[in-house]
């Protein structure tokens, strides 16, 4: 996620250089993006603090299927079905 953070920001400066004044509000979808991202790196940051989940393993299947969109409806209580075959934990 700390990954995707600087890039997503690295991207922020490029379009910003490549706007003009009037159109950097298009950009503002840049800025829910990023702190979407930094709240992902801080859930997984204090996730993988949690004694009891350190030696819990994912399947690859499992990893493959979670995306944002996922992450972000279960933790807004917005997921109205759970995907099958997502793995041996459920976070939510």
């Amino acid at each position: 996620m700390g990954h995707a953070l600087e890039e997503c920001q690295m991207l922020e400066r490029l379009a910003l250089s490549y706007v003009g004044a009037e159109e950097i509000i298009a950009l503002q979808a840049f800025d829910s993006l990023t702190q979407t991202i930094e709240q992902f790196a801080l859930l997984f940051q204090r996730l993988a603090m949690q004694e009891d989940i350190q030696d819990v393993i994912m399947t690859t299947n499992a990893v493959d299927r979670m995306t944002l969109v996922v992450l972000r409806e279960a933790l807004s209580g917005c997921n109205q079905t759970s995907p099958q075959n997502t793995g041996d934990v459920d976070f939510f």
